[in-house]
This record gives structure tokens, sequence and C-alpha cells, in this order.
């Protein structure tokens, strides 16, 4: 063996080795961040489900539900590093500080009343109320990461107008 050969197979080995490390590292920060963004659409997911039960709710104990909507401070919540909100609304909405009313969805008349015949005269009408719900999960210091869950659901009541 001539005398150089040795350095020569030693800065191969390193840089094959530094490769290796390279590679590793990439693939570890890669995975973190997938991980932390399957975590933010999840909480975002679920503050959104969260917002539709509790306009659920707001439904059920409004006289005129056409007059409800949640603004994005009303149900903000702040743990671990994150900030939820949603509002009654879509994204568009969400990006330019808006919220809509809940309304009466117009696709198709509600199906009847199970089980109940009370005649037209009483004043109970089944409705089905459009409710656009969307929600921000927002993490990190710096750099920012969000992420918007928006779902429209459907939410059957009975309207009492009077008897």
């Amino acid at each position: 063996m001539e005398k150089g050969s040795m350095l020569v197979l030693a800065i191969i080995a390193t840089l094959i080795l530094s490769i290796i490390l390279v590679a590793g590292l990439t693939v570890t920060t890669t995975e973190v961040h997938t991980t932390q963004n399957h975590l933010m659409n999840k909480m975002s997911y679920y503050k959104a489900v969260e917002g539709v039960e509790i306009v659920t709710e707001q439904i059920r104990n409004a006289p005129d539900p056409s007059t409800l909507f949640i603004t994005a401070d009303e149900f903000k919540v702040s743990d671990a590093g994150a900030t939820h909100k949603f509002i009654t609304g879509t994204l568009v909405d969400f990006q330019n500080n808006a919220t809509q009313n809940v309304k009466p969805f117009t696709g198709f008349d509600p199906p009847p009343l199970p089980s109940i015949s009370l005649g037209a005269s009483t004043g109970v009408t089944p409705v089905i109320w459009y409710v656009p719900v969307t929600a921000e999960v927002k993490m990190g210091g710096a750099l920012q990461k969000r992420s918007y869950t928006e779902i429209e659901a459907g939410i059957y009541s009975i309207l009492m107008t009077g008897y």
C-alpha cells in the first residue's frame, strides 16, 4: 500500500457516513413536521366539531335561530402553545374577520316529524338550519403554522311559531 491510500480511504468513509447522517436528519425533520401538521389538522377538525355542537345547542335554545352567529373570540382557547378558535362562516369569512348567521337550508324540505301528527294549525314546523363552521389552530412562535377546517352542517330542529 502507498503511504497516502489510508488517508483517501478515511476521507471516503467520512464522506459516506456524513451523507448517511444528513439523510437521517432530513428524514427525522420531515417526520417531525408531518406529525405536527397531522396534530394541528386533528385539533382544528375537533374545534370545528365543537363549534357545530355549540351552535346546535344554541339553535335548540334560541327563539329565532336565524339571529345566531359566533365570532372568533367567543370560544377562543389557548393551551400547550396552540390557539384554537372558530366562527360560524366559511374560510373566506374567517380571513376577512366576518361571520355568517345561521340560516334555513333551502336545498330540500325537511323530513316530517316522526310519529307525530299535530296538524298544520299547531305552529310546529321542522326546519333544517344551514350552519357553516370554520376553525383555526395556530402554533409556533416566529414561524407560525396554521391549520383550518371548514364544516358545513345541516341541523334539524323544530321551530315553534305558536299555538
